[in-house]
């Protein structure tokens, strides 16, 4: 922890950073606290418009200056938005990490929103949206979320729909950007080769020159996490059968974190999981089959995805929930525990290679935990996992058959 910093800066801000000397480069990403579960049913989709218009202009530089800037410093720039996060990030040689600073802090504060690129980007948004139909597996995801979640946010698709964002208008934009975008919703997590003390001053210096009408931030209404159960048919012309299963799942917070993560990996994580070996190797039903273990802030889920032959769905859908069955009735092997265990723990150690990885982890471990967990803290969290641990936690979640959603894109039988 010695090369771990946090502090609240002046503006509202928190910095975490994580110094890694050998390495020659520095990752960075401004994390707001905001996402498609916050947002109401007639602005779904506003926190992914907000971020596509981050890119177009500051005042003090054009969307071409934007991208100009960042090639001549080799480095990347990104964002993505998510169900509870919205995220810009770059990395770059440790000697541009000031100027990355100061065109980060300008995207996110001094963005001009121009009308003629609000009204553009609303038809680049439009086509995105018409494109996750054409895309199978993100469409039944969609589809899924809608039939887990039903009217709760956290159903809402992350890019929204064709009717709410075609509402979308400049006013609309500006008022909800500086209600969930003000400083105080902001953590900024730095990792690799700088020193913290200029970062912290560096912004400070940059966020004196911020302007805006930012709203004193409220805690965010929790969203509605009952969930839907039953099977669920979407009709559409494809060669295979896409379907989810849904189950029950934790939160980011639960105590039995690690535990969910060691049996969602020997359920459908890795290539030697049961799923995997079982329905692809074994039986060869599906060329694409896992499990994720899907972790909010307030709640959580654990889903498979499988894509089938029609005439092999109800097959491969009896063997699945055999092999979930299983994880509830026998004892479950020592050894799959710890392979389970050692694919999780080698995964996070080569990730900490990167500085990327660190950034993003000391970010998600800051707003969800409220604190730095070391590398030595989590590889003791994971080893400590055992098969009574992973017992309880499979009768926890997926021992009431009643508590499965099934969601199924294509043709069945």
């Amino acid at each position: 922890m010695k090369n771990f910093q946090r502090e609240e800066l002046k503006s509202g801000i928190t910095l975490i950073t994580e110094k890694k000397s050998y390495f020659n480069s520095v990752s960075i990403g401004l994390w707001v606290k905001t996402g498609s579960a916050y947002e109401p049913a007639n602005l779904n989709g506003i926190s992914h418009f907000i971020e596509h218009l981050l890119f177009k202009g500051t005042k003090t530089r054009t969307y071409k200056d934007i991208n100009k800037e960042i090639d001549l410093m080799g480095g990347a720039l990104n964002a993505f938005t998510g169900t509870e996060l919205t995220c810009l990030y770059t990395r770059v040689l440790s000697e541009n990490y000031d100027n990355a600073i100061n065109l980060l802090i300008d995207l996110m504060f001094n963005s001009l929103f121009p009308p003629d690129e609000v009204k553009k980007e609303k038809d680049v948004i439009l086509q995105e949206i018409s494109g996750v139909q054409d895309d199978p597996f993100d469409y039944s995801m969609e589809l899924f979320h809608k039939n887990f979640y039903g009217n709760s946010s956290l159903a809402y698709p992350i890019l929204g729909t064709f009717e709410t964002v075609g509402d979308f208008d400049r006013g609309k934009i500006l008022d909800y950007f500086y209600l969930h975008y003000a400083p105080q919703n902001v953590v900024i997590s730095v990792a690799g080769n700088f020193d913290h003390e200029k970062i912290a001053r560096s912004i400070d210096n940059y966020m004196d020159k911020v302007s805006g009408s930012f709203a004193k931030m409220v805690s965010p209404e929790k969203p509605d996490t009952n969930k839907n159960y039953g099977e669920f048919f979407q009709e559409k012309e494809l060669e295979q059968a896409h379907f989810i299963i849904g189950l029950d799942g934790i939160k980011k917070t639960d105590k039995d974190y690690y535990t969910l993560e060691v049996l969602n990996t020997l359920l459908g994580g890795s290539v030697s999981s049961r799923l995997f070996q079982e329905v692809r190797e074994n039986k060869g039903l599906a060329y694409s089959i896992y499990s994720n273990a899907a972790f909010h802030k307030f709640d959580g889920y654990v889903y498979i995805y499988a894509g089938v032959s029609p005439k092999k769905f109800e097959l491969s859908k009896k063997l699945i929930f055999n092999i979930i069955d299983s994880l509830v009735q026998d004892n479950i092997g020592d050894e799959e525990i710890l392979n389970a265990k050692r694919h999780i723990s080698d995964s996070f150690l080569l990730g900490m290679e990167s500085t990327s990885y660190i950034m993003n982890n000391n970010a998600i471990n800051e707003i969800y935990n409220n604190g730095y967990i070391s590398k030595a803290q989590i590889l003791k969290k994971i080893d400590s996992v055992d098969s009574q641990a992973i017992k309880r936690i499979s009768k926890q979640l997926f021992s009431a058959k009643a508590n499965r959603n099934i969601s199924v894109l294509g043709r069945v039988g």
